[in-house]
């Protein structure tokens, strides 16, 4: 048995989130981007409006929130996560 380095803090994983589930998810994504892309020093005297995110308003094939399918609250198959 070799040397071995102590795991990294992180595990890879996915799954899929539909529905207003998705937005929230989302929402927390960019909230969470916009922060940590933040300009500090001398990077807030340059001007850079465009950044990584998608303008999603301006794809025609993602459906808006308005959209989304909303589940009733008393439906049994509702999730409530946190």
């Amino acid at each position: 048995a070799g040397v071995t380095s102590p795991r990294q803090p992180w595990h890879d994983l996915h799954c899929k989130v539909d529905g207003p589930a998705a937005y929230d998810v989302l929402t927390n994504f960019e909230e969470r981007w916009l922060k940590a892309s933040k300009p500090r020093g001398i990077d807030k005297l340059k001007r850079s409006e465009d950044d990584a995110l998608l303008k999603l308003s301006s794809i025609s094939e993602i459906l808006g929130i308005e959209d989304a399918k909303h589940m009733d609250e008393s439906d049994p198959e509702a999730w409530h996560v946190q």
